[in-house]
């Protein structure tokens, strides 16, 4: 005999079962991204002030290939509590994929042409700022919004500096990770766990 189940009845029996997930992987891996960010653009800039060699160039790359492992463990270890994706999970989880995409793919295409004093780094910041205001905007965490503006504006201000000034752009990347990921990411994270 073949039963039949209305939306309310399926709610009503997962209710207490699974958590809707809201934020794919929870909080902690908006202030991870956000200090490898700042971390490594810091330490390029400091480098490339210092040194003026090419390899500097490069400390970008520091960030996928610590934060990939660091996020997988904490993926792992959300896996221990019983979840289930929303449509708005699914969307900021597919946007920080494209962005992650973006940014190696752009990393690696304008660092072997050269152009980084173009658009990669203004790039860069854009693509935060924007990640964390759609974050922000899905989560309905208003701090994430704000600061997802300003690091998005942070980026688009950045394209200014050109010729000399093109690797203080390292810097605006900094500027736009603190306001949109390393800010809002720990606000998030205290908002949690005093279960606001």
């Amino acid at each position: 005999m073949e039963e039949n189940f209305d939306a309310f009845e399926v709610i009503a029996r997962t209710r207490g079962k699974v958590d809707m997930d809201s934020v794919p992987t929870g909080g902690k891996l908006f202030p991870l991204w956000g200090w490898l960010a700042a971390i490594a653009y810091s330490l390029e800039f400091l480098l490339w002030q210092l040194l003026h060699q090419e390899w500097c160039l490069w400390l970008w790359v520091l960030i996928p290939v610590i934060g990939v492992p660091l996020m997988a463990l904490f993926i792992r270890k959300d896996r221990d509590r019983t979840h289930m994706r929303t449509r708005v999970s699914r969307l900021v989880l597919d946007y920080w994929i494209f962005a992650a995409c973006v940014f190696c793919m752009g990393g690696f295409l304008f660092g072997f042409t050269g152009v980084y004093e173009v658009v990669e780094n203004p790039l860069m910041a854009v693509l935060v700022g924007i990640g964390a205001f759609i974050t922000g905007g899905a989560m309905r965490f208003r701090p994430m919004v704000v600061g997802g503006l300003a690091g998005a504006a942070i980026g688009v201000c950045s394209f200014v500096l050109q010729g000399d000034l093109w690797v203080w752009q390292m810097l605006a990347i900094v500027a736009s990770a603190v306001a949109a990921l390393i800010i809002p990411g720990h606000l998030y994270q205290k908002s949690v766990k005093n279960g606001i």
